[in-house]
Parts: structure tokens; sequence; C-alpha cells
């Protein structure tokens, strides 16, 4: 390895992390990458009472604008107390302060929640998952930038929760009739189910907004929002994960729904259905929650909450 710079990481008690040199680095539990040990990487001893506990290592990307690469691991009888997480900040602190990196980054096995959780205490944040990574198991990306909050802030765990708590894909369709009380419903260009017109909300989007959009957007008319008619919870369905669908009372004025221009990528014609004709042409789960939320609609009964279009059997 290359020798050690003139700076070097700093624990948060003022002790210097210990360099190691090439051939010093001793051999670790299988799952260190085959890097650690390379010329021009920066890897630095995690000792635990004087003993060898585990290493932090870094490696330094072949370009200007690229990222560091970290790397850590503890032997399983210093694991628990901090000491990687602790050995893990000055190492990134480092990193920026010393060598000029702008970004770190780590991949760790999914299933590794100790390493996750050592990540996160580090202000690492999750960026992205990459399937069968390393020997078939998927990994999370971990990142953090240099202009990032310090680990430990109310910022830094407010945008480590941000990308680390589970997301669910949100749906707002709108239920839009005519005089007789027929659904406009849209016939796809891309699976045979018709469907109600909306679609899926944007990132920082209401589902309110994204209706009025998408309705705007496929069919060139402008909606206004009236009520929430429904709340339907919707389980894996041929491939997709689960999804909330909000299904609102939805208005738009005559001229235009007679005047409705297509998004030809999307929307290959309209019609107006009463529910039996929407039966025989679009999914279950939509007529289900269609029905439900129409008859709560005309009974003044408020938004109705359902799961799969049903009830909740509670």
């Amino acid at each position: 390895m290359t020798q050690a710079p003139h700076h070097a990481p700093i624990l948060g008690d003022g002790r210097e992390l210990r360099r190691l040199v090439s051939g010093d680095v001793p051999p670790l539990e299988h799952g260190v990458p085959g890097w650690v040990g390379d010329d021009g990487v920066h890897a630095f001893a995690i000792d635990d009472a004087d003993a060898f506990a585990g290493l932090v290592a870094l490696r330094l990307p072949e370009h200007r604008d690229g990222a560091g690469q970290l790397a850590w691991q503890l032997r399983p009888g210093s694991r628990g107390r901090g000491l990687a997480a602790a050995a893990l900040r000055a190492v990134i602190a480092h990193g920026f302060t010393h060598l000029g990196l702008r970004r770190v980054e780590a991949y760790v096995a999914r299933t590794n929640r100790s390493a996750l959780r050592t990540a996160a205490q580090a202000g690492l944040r999750t960026e992205g998952v990459l399937r069968e990574f390393r020997d078939g198991a998927d990994a999370i990306v971990l990142g953090r930038l240099a202009s990032d909050p310090e680990p430990g802030t109310r910022d830094a765990f407010t945008a480590w929760l941000n990308t680390s708590l589970p997301t669910k894909r949100t749906i707002a369709q709108a239920l839009v009739r005519d005089e007789s009380g027929r659904l406009l419903v849209c016939e796809l260009v891309y699976k045979k189910p018709w469907d109600l017109p909306g679609g899926v909300v944007d990132p920082m989007e209401s589902p309110a907004s994204a209706v009025v959009r998408e309705l705007h957007e496929e069919l060139g008319v402008t909606a206004r929002v009236h009520s929430l008619a429904a709340v339907s919870w919707l389980p894996a369905w041929r491939g997709w994960d689960d999804a909330t669908l909000f299904l609102f009372e939805v208005t738009v004025p005559a001229e235009q729904l007679s005047a409705i221009q297509l998004e030809a990528r999307e929307i290959r014609a309209v019609h107006w259905c009463d529910l039996s004709e929407l039966a025989e042409h679009a999914a279950d789960y939509t007529v289900r929650a269609a029905e439900r939320a129409l008859a709560a609609l005309d009974a003044g009964a408020g938004t109705v909450y359902l799961e799969d279009g049903r009830p909740p059997s509670w």
C-alpha cells in the first residue's frame, strides 16, 4: 500500500486510527471485498483493548468525480459496542477533509442488518438495490455526500428515515359520471382491461393533484375534485407489489367531455359504462371498488375504506 498520509482518521475520543500497510491486513470472515488489501487502498485497524478487532477500508476513485468505496468488518467478539460505526465515521470524515472526496458509498448485503445499522450510524443513506450483486445475493447501495448533515443530528436522522422506511405505490383515479350516472372509462393501449381515468401519484404530489394532472395529460380536460369517495388497499397482483388506490368524485365541464383529446400513447378510446358494462371490460378489483364507492356517494356515507375493493374483514 502507499505510505500513510500526514493526517489520519481521528476517533471521537481523539485517538488516531492505525493505518495498515501492504501485507498487514489480517484475514477476516468471508464477505470482505478482495480489494481491501490492494495497493492504494486506505485500510485502518479497529483495535479493541489493544487487540485487532477489525478494519475499515476506503478505496479511492479512479476519476476525480467518482466515489470512494467503503468496506468494514469486525470480529464477532467485538461487535455490538459501536466500534465499527465510530471508525467508519472517522474514515469518512478523513476522506472528505483530507482526501478531497465529495462522496463515499458502500454495498451491503440486504440481509446484513447489523452492517446496515452501522452504515446508518455513520450517516450513509439507502440509495437503491443491486440485484444479485455478490454470490447471488442482493446488496443495498448506501451513500453519503460531503454536504450531508453530520451523523447524530436531527437532519441526518430524518434523511436516513426518508430513504430507509418502506414506501408504497399510490394510485389516484377519478369517478366521472354523466347525467345518466354512467362512468367515464378508458380503453388503454398497454393492457387489456379497461380502467378508470387516473394514474400513479408522483413523488411529492398529493393524490388529488395527481388525478387532476392525469386527466389533463391523458384526456385534455380540466377536472375538479369534489370528494374522496374511497380508499382501497390493493394486494400484490401479477408481479406488481401492493398499492393504495384513492378514488375521487370528479366533475369535468360538459363541453370538455364532448371534445376529449386522447393521449395516444396511453389511451385508445373512452367509453361511458354502467356497472354491468364495466364488469364486462374492467378488472374485478376495479369493478368492486367503483361499485362500493358509488354506493357510498349516493348514500351520502362519506369516504369508504376497502381492501381489494371489498370491506375489510376485521
